[in-house]
């Protein structure tokens, strides 16, 4: 199942980033956007015209004000939002808080494009300060990026935390052959060698082994506007 494939997945990802992590974009100028809580999404969608990041035309088909995931078993579980809803080529943009994350290794995140159990792509923050995005194809791995984010050029890290007085807007971008994604208004990177699929979507949560506390991650402001 696609869980499995993901808590394996994930584990071969934690494990890589004792070695280093995945080669990122450069790191000298970001582009960054104008985000707020609670923003709508043709406000947002209207700068990334402006940007010459999306192509005009497209509509709103995702939208999910608030939801919870909240758990005390370990390993990676994920909740299906939109109601089934498959898109190819969108912008997705959520707000998220962790409310509870008692390990290190805790993440959340989010799931898309996902096709089925080798066929998906997600991104994750972690407790442990790292942005991973990700995209399985067939069982491989075509886009693989792990940072901590401290190692970031250009990022102000210094009060970053993904904890429950911190409220993170994240902005993927999903056209094509790319994938750009976006913390908190500044592009974070932006990987070209994605694929385009048409996929459902779900709300994720990383709970590390050994942990049977309460884990809780809470979403906001869901949306994706597809660009097709």
């Amino acid at each position: 199942m696609l869980r499995k494939a993901i808590y394996a997945l994930l584990s071969v990802v934690f494990a890589m980033a004792a070695f280093g992590s995945a080669q990122a974009q450069g790191d000298t100028e970001r582009l960054t956007i104008d985000v707020k809580p609670g923003m709508k999404a043709l406000d947002l969608i209207r700068q990334l015209r402006s940007e010459n990041l999306i192509p005009g035309g497209g509509s709103q088909q995702i939208t999910v004000p608030r939801t919870v995931i909240n758990v005390r078993n370990e390993g990676f579980w994920y909740f299906p939002i939109g109601r089934g809803t498959s898109l190819r080529d969108y912008v997705l943009h959520f707000e998220m808080r962790g409310q509870e994350l008692p390990s290190e290794t805790n993440g959340c995140g989010m799931a898309f494009r996902i096709v089925g159990e080798d066929d998906f792509s997600y991104v994750m923050l972690t407790r442990d300060r790292r942005i991973i995005l990700v995209q399985r194809d067939r069982g491989e791995n075509i886009v693989e990026f792990d940072k901590v984010i401290d190692e970031l050029e250009g990022i102000d890290a210094t009060e970053y935390e993904l904890d429950r007085s911190q409220l993170h807007l994240i902005t993927i971008i999903a056209y094509g052959n790319e994938l750009t994604l976006f913390l908190n208004g500044v592009e974070i990177t932006r990987e070209t060698t994605a694929r385009s699929v048409r996929g459902r979507f779900a709300t994720m949560l990383f709970n590390e082994e050994g942990n049977r506390s309460n884990t809780e991650c809470r979403y906001s402001n869901v949306f994706a506007w597809s660009l097709q």
